[in-house]
């Protein structure tokens, strides 16, 4: 797997805090020359790469001979599966046929759309520079070009109800995406909308109310035939997110670009997030090992926010044998896990209290 992170956006949304900002074009340059750089340097023909992802920031805020490059630099250095899964993250407000073109004919074949709201009001509270009439526009222009098309919403915004979230993803239903991600609103600290908060200008929901959010809208979906594989990620059958699936599985991956990480061979390696140290780097990774404990821990945490669940003999080979180590707090959990011969996996109505149950689960 790849990952390619783009740190540039026409503008920074109220609660995002992503390493991403607005560059002008001579950085964007020198950035763009360091990626292919960075590329050739970790050049390996011989890992098959099942799937890439051009994340950011906003990749479709760039120029699309920009996107051209990296993809024609990473078949040049890596190999590529035939049937890889490549996926570019794109906003409503710079979608254009164009640059669809130009993705489609290089070999993207999945866009992931910010949509975050189909609410004129809420878009506006946090930051986004589209509106409803853009967002149902640009996944409209995305189809023509892609079967494989999924958009983001946001749970917890300011001013949203239950009504007004179901509202926003009737609209995406009635589009025919075949892939929803669901994020949970996170208030992190330094963003301007944690500060409005704090400063009483808006209010967002309690987290119970948030949960019972959530919890309605996997009924729904449910209905609709968009089966919930990962906590966020709702999709017809066949169209998960193959990346994504990688990450929960802890398949190694490259990471390209400022703040990027990769994940090798048991090793981490992590990028600078200061534009002008990537500038000048070397590429003299940040490196470090992982411990045995610790790819416990990642297991455990990413595999439970699927519906699969954590593979019990993965965790034995790795020296965690979890029912025993773990059969009363297992028995005192029995309300809110499965467990099965091979897997233990959290039950469809309590994915909203995932992070205790992990918690508790850990060694």
């Amino acid at each position: 797997m790849i990952y390619v992170h783009i740190p540039f956006c026409d503008s920074k949304c109220f609660y995002c805090n992503f390493c991403s900002a607005k560059y002008d074009e001579k950085i964007k340059e020198k950035y763009f020359k360091k990626l292919v750089e960075e590329i050739k340097f970790n050049s390996n023909k011989y890992k098959n790469i099942t799937s890439i992802y051009i994340g950011g920031g906003t990749p479709s805020s760039v120029n699309e001979k920009y996107i051209k490059l990296i993809i024609n630099e990473l078949k040049n250095n890596f190999n590529i599966d035939k049937n890889a899964e490549i996926s570019i993250e794109a906003n409503p407000c710079s979608i254009t046929e164009s640059k669809l073109k130009t993705y489609k004919q290089i070999g993207i074949n999945r866009i992931s759309i910010g949509v975050q709201s189909l609410n004129n009001k809420q878009l506006k509270i946090i930051g986004r520079r589209h509106t409803k009439k853009q967002a149902i526009n640009a996944i409209k222009i995305a189809k023509k070009y892609f079967n494989n098309v999924n958009c983001d919403l946001l749970i917890g915004i300011p001013n949203q109800n239950y009504l007004s979230l179901k509202h926003s993803v009737k609209c995406l239903l009635k589009q025919k995406i075949n892939h929803i991600s669901a994020y949970m609103l996170i208030c992190e600290n330094g963003t301007k909308l944690t500060k409005q908060i704090e400063q009483k200008q808006v209010k967002v929901a309690s987290e119970d109310k948030c949960v019972d959010y959530y919890n309605k809208i996997v009924k729904y979906l449910k209905g609709k035939k968009y089966y919930r594989y990962e906590i966020s990620n709702f999709a017809l059958l066949g169209y998960e997110c193959k990346h994504n699936l990688g990450y929960w599985n802890l398949t190694d991956y490259y990471g390209f670009g400022l703040s990027a990480h990769s994940y090798i061979d048991g090793f981490r390696y992590n990028n600078t997030t200061d534009m002008q140290e990537y500038l000048e780097s070397k590429f003299d990774y940040q490196k470090e090992e992982i411990s045995n404990e610790e790819k416990i821990e990642e297991l455990i945490m990413l595999s439970l926010r699927t519906q699969k669940g954590v593979n019990i003999n993965e965790l034995k080979n790795l020296g965690y044998d979890i029912l025993k180590q773990k059969g009363n707090v297992l028995n005192s959990l029995k309300d809110f896990i499965n467990v099965s011969q091979n897997y233990i996996s959290i039950k469809d109505n309590k994915f909203g209290v995932c992070n205790q149950i992990i918690l508790d689960l850990l060694p």
